[in-house]
């Protein structure tokens, strides 16, 4: 495991740091529906404001996820994005179709921009809980990647962590 290092200055801004990066990825996802693209670059914004206390070794006053709630937030997102598609498809649209999903009187146009704003929400959140999964499952030490067999054993063969060497 990599030790985590002691700088004054990282401890220092991490607060602004984490902060700044939550305010831009907000403002990349929010533009990112005027223009193309938004949801994958605030997505890697959010696991970075996410993951950054964390490298850093300092995550108290900041918000920590655990792996599964990582992965739960990327269900969510895929979630929200069939959802919108599916939503549209039912009431005669095709798949994501913003103009056919049901938002009350609002004009078509209207409802496509609140559309693509809400599959970019969902995009953004499967992006960034994919992301803080990945590093967890990364930064899990070799003995407990292989520590326990399907059958909950665990190692016991020549050259498998924890197993015996033959004599």
């Amino acid at each position: 495991m990599i030790r985590h290092f002691h700088s004054v200055i990282l401890r220092t801004m991490l607060g602004p740091l984490v902060a700044a990066l939550q305010i831009f990825m907000l403002y990349v996802v929010v533009h990112g529906h005027y223009s193309p693209g938004g949801a994958f670059q605030g997505g890697t914004l959010l696991a970075c404001s996410l993951l950054l206390p964390i490298l850093a070794g300092r995550t108290e006053g900041f918000v920590v996820i655990s792996a599964r709630t990582a992965i739960a937030m990327a269900a969510a997102g895929v979630l929200i994005f069939t959802g919108t598609g599916i939503v549209a498809m039912l009431f005669g649209g095709g798949f994501l179709d913003y103009a056919a999903l049901p938002m009350g009187s609002m004009e078509a146009a209207a409802r496509q921009s609140l559309g693509i704003l809400i599959v970019e929400a969902g995009v953004t959140l499967a992006v960034a809980g994919s992301l803080v999964s990945i590093y967890y499952s990364l930064d899990r030490e070799p003995q407990e990647a292989a520590g326990a067999h399907a059958d909950g054993s665990a190692a016991n063969r020549a050259g498998e962590p924890g197993g015996e060497e033959p004599r």
